[in-house]
């Protein structure tokens, strides 16, 4: 910050949970947090991303798909077919969800997505239905609150 001439320092605060000297201005965009706390405690997002999930209601829908995806896949037999098909898929539907609400635009395609799940539940013998099945209902709830 400049005054006549002169460069004035800004005061600084600490973070309310690693006790670091920030900017005022990010201890007041972060409600009292320096941006690493503050990422950390919000999966990763910054501010105008939390921001802008909570403005299109996508929010709950952000921490749901997080909480999914740490839970990961559960163990299954040795069925190559099976682990080839969600070592191709998975990504390619995580990708999808994740790509669009963390960055609320790309190539998020729910119906791609629903032929993935049902092609993957198909071919794994019942032994991924009840996951599958869960991922199935989030997509399409996700693809129901993203209709224009």
């Amino acid at each position: 910050m400049f005054q006549h001439g002169k460069q004035v320092q800004e005061k600084k605060v600490n973070c309310g949970k690693c006790d670091v000297l920030i900017l005022r201005a990010t201890f007041d965009k972060t409600g009292g947090f320096c941006m690493p706390c503050f990422m950390e405690l919000n999966n990763g997002l910054r501010p105008t991303e939390l921001d802008a999930l909570k403005e299109k209601g996508l929010f709950e829908y952000f921490n749901r798909w997080n909480i999914f995806v740490k839970n990961g896949v559960p163990k299954i037999k040795r069925n190559l077919s099976v682990i080839d098909k969600l070592n191709h898929y998975l990504p390619v539907i995580n990708a999808s969800i994740s790509g669009y609400l963390r960055f609320g635009k790309g190539s998020f395609d729910g119906h791609k997505n629903s032929e993935l799940l049902v092609e993957l539940k198909v071919s794994s013998e019942g032994e991924l239905l009840e996951f599958l099945s869960e991922v199935e209902r989030f997509n399409n709830e996700l693809m129901n609150v993203t209709k224009k």
